[in-house]
């Protein structure tokens, strides 16, 4: 098998998230012309998704016991996943586009000498004090530095105008003082190894409290 692989682990995905993911699944498995003889009968997780389903609505009334026959649920949906995205994994042989066609998630092996991902899920929020913002974003790897910006002011095209460049050795929430209360700001982060820098993140606006 190729270091290019489908992954399956949803245990951690939100109901909403895990429910749409095992939908688009669904659809792909049922309408594959490669995926033709899975080892678990798709009507298997199709009665384990729809269960899943119900028990999420029904956990909405705040029972415990409802919500604990959820978690059972999701249990029993996202094991028999696992079970599909091994013959996934099996038929594909490493091949993206296949890995792609089965709506499982894919996960490639970083290549060694390669120059870092950008950052994503940049956040800002008020900080500890008025006039401070605490920022983070999830990190890209190891041995990496994040490059981290802030604009107060744009220009007439209405593009902010970066200030100082500050840098971090990792991704855990950190606060910056300093700011007008009320007033809008930008914030951009990218990620840099010895290989070079990622692109910066998309501009983030946030208005300070």
């Amino acid at each position: 098998m190729k270091y290019i692989r489908a992954k399956a682990n949803f245990i951690r995905y939100t109901d909403g998230k895990l429910l749409l993911r095992a939908s688009y699944i669904l659809s792909c498995m049922k309408n594959s012309t490669v995926f033709i003889n899975p080892t678990l009968p798709l009507p298997t997780i199709e009665d384990a998704y729809q269960d899943y389903q119900m028990k999420v609505i029904e956990a909405e009334s705040g029972s415990r016991e409802k919500k604990s026959y959820k978690r059972e649920s999701k249990r029993k949906l996202c094991e028999l996943l696992q079970q599909l995205v091994a013959y996934v994994n099996l038929v594909s042989d490493g091949k993206l586009s296949l890995l792609q066609s089965s709506g499982f998630p894919v996960l490639t092996r970083k290549r060694k000498g390669q120059v870092p991902d950008t950052p994503s899920a940049p956040f800002l929020c008020d900080g500890r004090t008025s006039g401070e913002v605490a920022f983070g974003f999830k990190p890209v790897g190891r041995d990496m530095f994040y490059d981290y910006r802030f604009a107060t002011e744009v220009d007439s095209y209405g593009l902010p105008q970066w200030g100082e460049i500050f840098y971090k050795t990792n991704s855990f929430r950190a606060y910056y003082s300093g700011f007008t209360p009320g007033h809008y700001i930008y914030f951009q982060v990218r990620a840099r190894n010895k290989h070079g820098q990622s692109h910066w993140t998309a501009p983030l606006l946030f208005m300070v409290g």
